[in-house]
């Protein structure tokens, strides 16, 4: 933002300031300045603001700051005695607002016979000092009062406006509008345009159009002065690839109070340099009054917070200063937040207020920092045990988006979700149900870049739908996606649960599951609890995503998972004697489970067997229809000795047995 001292002075009195000990003032209020450059006849300071001050990007808002911070007199332009016509602004033009939401005010004055020429030159000095070329007398007088209010206003040629009114309104499809600057812009029901009784005449807050601008023919002016929704400003401006000063201000937030003041301006500079008569009256649309919202500050916490012993009446004076309205009252500050202020809506912008103006550099140096050492706490701890179990089996983790659409939520049977407003994101607006679709779509992006090797898991919020109620449940939950087959899934994922619940019982159950491929999928189980899911990724879902290798997935509900962690961890030493392993081949039916089978081989109670591994499944030839061969692999070890073969044959055909009588399992010959 460039500031003239030429035109600052005209606000506050730092004439006699050196213009390095300003520029220091400015930076040391948040102004930060980045250059000094001196004309003939002014110095032009190119200050930095921040986009959560667009209170800023005019003169009399640095002024208002500058005054602040040197505690001196703010002078405004005296706009009391702006004379008027006897004819009101309502007898020659109207105003409508089709889209109150988009525009929250809308004003208009009307000018009539003025005559259009060059400006004065004190004018043209002052616009070209801060980088804007003198037009003519109507179009400069909308500019300075653009880089004086930091309010863009906009003259249309009366005249030019079918049946001399305006409404407010979207674009419709299949409209078009050549702008001031020849550009032909292609408007859509998104943008905001300014429209008069047949077509549009400038797209709001960014650009007027060629057919109604002001020229040298021009002697009735309209004069615009309003508030549009900062959001449609700034997607329009990008869409149509048309910026301008105003759609930088428009975009940031304009003071909706300061617009009457601005346009009141424009008019009394317009009635000395272009003469003409101004209607009586102001033409106001408002789409809700603006109320001056209230904020407390406790002194005591700004003290706390900043570190420095600031009296509870020096916070109150310079909270004043700022035009806060401060009143301090039972301890307490309680301030107004000035309309163009509207970056300060919590007790803690205004201590951020105070610690400015008071001086950064006041606040003293500490030469320790001390911070409390506490322990993790324990979810964090039991996410960094997940990650330790997933990275040793071979797994990446991945960090996702946290949308979705409703086509992707649909695969996994999710009808309904959270949605965000379509004017903050119009696609992949649905809060995700499930981490499936964000891990199949980053195995899609693998698959593209030639990695064909995938094994991926996050742990992250998602947010189905619940059963009653608007809001969707939310809780964290662990994905889990690989191109390898499904016993590897399903080694990582059991590794996962007996690492943080060693003592529980996990069952897979068999049955349909949206999203997983039927006959391969099914529910996780930790005693007796469903916590999750599992299962090849289905055909169609592949398909969605353009996968070309299977896939298979796992999910499971975290923060239940939690739920078995067991309160303290038992220690084993290690083993002192050599284990002995045993292979089996077991014929069973086709419908026997390897759940059923481990709960036979369970039954058989043997203290020294240590594990039952799955090795594999058989169906072929020397195998009858209707059965199959699962090989799996029996560990034993004793703890007081090693074990003899004699022993082992023994308890594996207390195995075989427990198998035979329960399942009609045989073994393979």
């Amino acid at each position: 933002m460039k500031i003239s001292l030429n035109w600052l002075t005209d606000y506050v009195n730092v004439s006699a300031m050196p213009v390095g000990e300003l520029a220091e003032v400015f930076t040391r209020i948040g102004l930060c300045c980045e250059g000094i450059d001196q004309t003939d006849t002014d110095i032009v300071l190119d200050l930095e603001v921040t986009s959560n001050r667009p209170d800023c990007l005019g003169h009399i808002g640095v002024a208002r700051e500058l005054a602040a911070a040197l505690s001196m007199e703010l002078k405004l332009p005296d706009l009391s005695a702006v004379p008027v016509g006897a004819t009101g602004v309502e007898e020659l033009t109207s105003v409508e607002v089709l889209d109150p939401d988009l525009c929250g005010r809308y004003t208009a004055r009307v000018i009539r016979g003025a005559k259009i020429g060059p400006s004065p030159s004190w004018m043209v000095e002052r616009l070209e000092a801060v980088g804007l070329r003198g037009i003519n007398n109507v179009v400069d007088v909308t500019n300075y009062v653009l880089m004086e209010f930091g309010q863009p206003l906009h003259a249309f040629d009366r005249k030019r406006l079918a049946e001399g009114r305006i409404i407010v309104r979207r674009g419709r499809p299949g409209e078009e509008i050549v702008s001031i600057d020849e550009t032909r812009c292609t408007l859509t029901e998104e943008m905001l345009i300014i429209a008069d009784a047949e077509r549009p005449v400038a797209v709001a807050g960014i650009m007027g159009g060629l057919k109604s601008e002001v020229g040298d023919d021009t002697t009735d002016i309209l004069i615009e002065s309003a508030q549009f929704d900062p959001l449609t400003i700034r997607k329009a401006a990008r869409s149509l690839s048309l910026m301008s000063e105003s759609s930088y201000r428009f975009e940031r937030g304009v003071d909706p109070v300061a617009i009457e003041a601005a346009s009141l301006r424009a008019c009394q500079l317009m009635l000395q340099i272009t003469g003409g008569e101004l209607a009586s009256g102001l033409i106001d649309v408002w789409a809700e009054p603006y109320e001056s919202p209230e904020v407390t500050l406790r002194p005591d916490r700004c003290r706390k917070l900043l570190g420095v012993d600031i009296d509870d009446a020096s916070q109150a004076e310079i909270l004043g200063r700022l035009g806060l309205e401060a009143k301090l009252s039972g301890g307490k500050i309680l301030c107004r937040i000035p309309s163009w202020r509207g970056d300060l809506p919590r007790e803690v912008d205004l201590i951020e207020e105070v610690a400015r103006l008071h001086g950064y550099d006041k606040i003293p140096l500490c030469d320790e920092v001390t911070h409390p050492v506490v322990g993790d706490a324990p979810g964090e701890r039991f996410r960094r045990e997940v990650r330790d179990v997933l990275v040793a089996a071979g797994f990446d983790e991945a960090i996702t988006y946290t949308f979705t659409d409703d086509a992707e939520a649909a695969l996994f049977g999710f009808a309904t979700g959270l949605h965000v407003d379509a004017k903050v994101r119009r696609t992949n607006n649905m809060l995700r149900p499930t981490l499936l679709g964000s891990l199949l779509r980053a195995c899609k992006t693998n698959q593209d870049v030639g990695n064909s090797d995938v094994n991926l898991y996050e742990l992250a919020a998602v947010f189905p739908q619940g059963e009653t109620g608007d809001l969707p449940e939310e809780y964290t939950a662990l994905g889990m996606v690989t191109q390898h087959d499904l016993p590897h899934l399903r080694g990582a994922l059991e590794a996962v649960i007996k690492r943080l619940a060693p003592t529980a019982k996990v069952e897979i159950v068999p049955g349909p599951v949206a999203g997983l491929a039927d006959g391969e999928s099914a529910a996780v189980h930790i005693d007796g609890k469903p916590v999750g899911l599992i299962g090849m990724v289905s055909s169609k879902v592949l398909d969605y995503y353009g996968l070309e290798r299977p896939c298979v997935a796992a999910m499971m509900n975290f923060e239940v998972l939690m739920g078995f962690v067991a309160s303290g961890r038992s220690y084993t030493p290690l083993p002192k004697f050599p284990s002995v392993g045993r292979d089996l081949s077991l014929v069973v039916d086709e419908g026997v489970t390897w759940g059923k089978l481990v709960g036979a081989i369970g039954s058989a109670d043997q203290a020294e067997r240590e594990s039952i591994q799955y090795v594999g499944t058989y169906r072929g030839k020397q195998v009858s229809d209707g059965k199959k061969s699962v090989t799996l692999s029996l560990t034993y070890r004793s703890g007081a000795g090693t074990l003899r073969g004699e022993q082992v044959d023994d308890m594996v055909a207390q195995v075989v047995a427990a198998v035979g009588k329960q399942l009609g399992a045989e073994l393979r010959s």
